[in-house]
């Protein structure tokens, strides 16, 4: 999932966020899966966005706007978070709004988002592997989102929780021409 978080007003979108998330709480999954689509549909196009931040649009026309996108497709908890976020100029931060809605979201389910690299795609034993160990050092259900990168040689790279485990082979080839070079 591609995020662009503005750390700027990371404690508005806290607020934001946590807001949204004790609201919808009866249907926090629903919401969550709409506020996915919202960022497919609308933040993911050059054109809609260019439309949102032009200061001539009214906000009557940005509200109109967002209805016909979404109409039928999120419900009308969203759609007025949208609103809600378009009155008080808070649009452009919905990207990180969303990225603290989920991990509000991951942390009342249990759940921890794990990014793996690797040099090849990993088939779905593999990941189950991988979603296994990960799952016996923090008990959580572990969500995988694995990427490939080529510049690694081969191994593991997994991220989580901020904190970076590099098995990789460009890593052990780096730190063994370190100790070689002392």
């Amino acid at each position: 999932m591609n995020r662009c978080i503005d750390i700027k007003n990371m404690k508005v979108a806290k607020r934001y966020a946590q807001a949204l998330c004790e609201s919808a709480i009866d249907n926090i999954d629903e919401i969550n899966e709409n506020l996915a689509l919202i960022d497919e549909v609308i933040f993911a196009n050059p054109d809609f966005m260019t439309f949102f931040s032009h200061p001539i649009v009214s906000l009557k026309d940005k509200k109109e706007t967002i209805d016909e996108a979404l109409n039928g497709k999120v419900n009308e908890k969203a759609l007025n978070f949208m609103h809600t976020l378009l009155d008080e100029s808070r649009f452009d931060i919905f990207k990180t709004i969303y990225s603290v809605f989920q991990k509000e979201v991951d942390e009342i389910k249990n759940k921890q988002r794990v990014e793996v690299l690797s040099v090849i795609d990993l088939d779905e034993e593999e990941i189950n592997k991988i979603k296994e160990k990960l799952n016996q050092k923090i008990n959580k259900e572990i969500i995988i989102t694995p990427k490939k990168d080529e510049s690694i040689l081969g191994g593991l790279v997994v991220k989580l929780e901020g904190k970076i485990i590099d098995l990789s082979l460009k890593t052990k080839f780096d730190d063994l021409r370190k100790h070689i070079k002392k």
